[in-house]
């Protein structure tokens, strides 16, 4: 799913992403700094958010302050997890044949201890960079913690056997992504 083509402004996205994964009510200003746009850019990409009822702009005496709309935020909030997970996945398929299973967690809406479940037969030089691309992934979105666990598909297999409560819990809650 490429966002930018959907919101036809990389701009546009990242402001969204900053506003979604983290932090409301943030002036123009500090958008700048925190992204790489200038603020006119910035400004034009608010102003088009404004006009479409995404974002409400406080412009009192005291403060200006940017937030997502609570009616569009919920919607907006889930195709941006969408192309998360879209993104997670298709860097799996791309670079690493021996990824067998994703599992999407905690910051995707369902109700388990972590993040991220990978289930994978790869060797450790890999993993070392599945760690990379995942976390890369995740900081383009400005989630800066995000809890992944990794586990060999063997290590999987005997945990089921032995009903471990962790992999009966990622596999009680529904894949959504």
């Amino acid at each position: 799913m490429n966002l930018n083509k959907l919101f036809a402004s990389k701009t546009k996205v990242d402001i969204l992403k900053y506003l979604i994964f983290k932090r409301q009510g943030v002036s123009m200003r500090a958008l700048e700094t925190d992204l790489t746009w200038t603020f006119p850019a910035i400004k034009k990409q608010v102003d088009a958010l404004n006009e479409a009822d995404i974002l409400i702009t406080d412009k009192s005496q005291q403060k200006r302050s940017i937030e997502l709309s609570p009616y569009a935020a919920p919607w907006i909030k889930q195709v941006f997890l969408a192309a998360l997970a879209h993104e997670i996945r298709m860097a799996m398929g791309e670079y690493w044949e021996g990824i067998e299973r994703v599992f999407f967690g905690k910051i995707f809406g369902t109700e388990m201890d972590v993040d991220l479940v990978l289930i994978h037969s790869v060797e450790k030089e890999t993993l070392e960079t599945i760690k990379s691309v995942v976390s890369d992934i995740f900081r383009s979105y400005f989630i800066e913690q995000v809890g992944v666990a990794i586990m060999s598909s063997k290590e999987w297999e005997q945990r089921y056997r032995l009903a471990d409560k962790f992999v009966l819990s990622v596999l009680r809650h529904p894949q959504i992504f």
